[in-house]
């Protein structure tokens, strides 16, 4: 299988999250200035999300780990989405966030090494 395109739009995801919360942590950060920073992360978590549905159309997984693609996509939105939020605990957040991003880009490198791990079984 091939993932390349969604991971290189997650680890951009990856870097623009941590961006956002830096400066939303290390500035008096206005709140008007806040949804747009947030509208942005979500359409990088969309196209990640998009990027993903046509990489998985060409092979779809097991049910088990199409779930769990799933599952770290909406957990990547909701962390996202509580940015938004007034007296968001960022610190929370961004655990939330990194919990489900990091082990997803593992699991997708692994997909593509995929062919070569059977063939060498």
């Amino acid at each position: 299988m091939r993932t390349l395109a969604t991971q290189v739009k997650l680890r951009r995801l990856i870097r623009a999250f941590a961006e956002a919360r830096e400066r939303l942590a290390s500035e008096p950060f206005e709140r008007r200035r806040v949804g747009p920073v947030v509208d942005r992360l979500l359409e990088l978590a969309g196209d990640v999300r998009e990027s993903w549905r046509r990489e998985a159309s060409l092979r779809p997984l097991e049910a088990p780990l199409d779930a769990y693609v799933a599952g770290a996509l909406r957990t990547l939105e909701l962390a996202i989405a509580g940015l938004r939020q007034v007296g968001a605990d960022l610190e929370l957040l961004r655990g939330d966030f990194e919990t489900a991003a990091l082990p997803l880009e593992v699991f997708m490198r692994g997909l593509d090494a995929e062919p070569a791990l059977q063939r060498s079984a």
